[in-house]
């Protein structure tokens, strides 16, 4: 039923375009790069932790992280919903950040590239986890000092790589002799 629209597909199968999964949505929604050069699906499947995300989600426009587990896909180069990255990696949440109108957005840095991208929250984000990253820098030092030896000067062995100093002389008070 209707499968030569689909090139042989079932509606329910993945199109492989490139680097991005494209899911077929009913028999009439092509989702096909090679006819439109855009892909018009209404959902993807997490990689990260596999739930079915909506496109259609309150706050966001250009909805490309999961509200369930908060990770994103390196898609979008320059600007938010181009979908033209190459590198497609999985986008790790590190932080959140509040803008000055106190709307949240989410950091996230590429597994693949390292890139940083910044993505706004959604209504429907798991609240546990937002707060989770809101309060990763008060559980954690930033940069852990203890596994650094060149951030706080010691070579790792309880020196900080100097040659210790020789204890001063104390100078002794010179005592006056008053002439008698």
């Amino acid at each position: 039923m209707g499968t030569d629209l689909l090139g042989g597909r079932a509606p329910d199968q993945s199109v492989r375009t490139g680097r991005r999964d494209a899911y077929v949505c009913s028999v009439l929604q092509v989702c096909s790069e090679r006819f439109f050069g855009l892909v018009f699906a209404r959902s993807f499947s997490c990689e990260h932790c596999g739930v079915e995300v909506s496109l259609d989600a309150p706050g966001t426009t250009h909805r490309n992280h999961c509200p369930s587990c908060l990770w994103s896909r390196h898609l979008d180069r320059n600007v938010p919903g181009d979908r033209k990255a190459d590198c497609a990696g999985g986008m790790e949440p590190i932080a959140v950040t509040v803008r000055g109108e106190g709307r949240w957005v989410l950091i996230h840095r590429c597994t693949n590239c390292g890139r940083l991208r910044l993505n706004k929250t959604a209504g429907d984000d798991n609240v546990l986890l937002l707060m989770r990253l809101a309060a990763l820098p008060l559980t954690m030092p930033f940069v852990p000092f203890a596994a650094e030896p060149a951030l706080n000067g010691s070579n790792g062995n309880g020196s900080n790589g100097t040659k210790p100093r020789k204890p001063r002389a104390r100078k002794k008070a010179a005592t006056d002799a008053s002439p008698a």
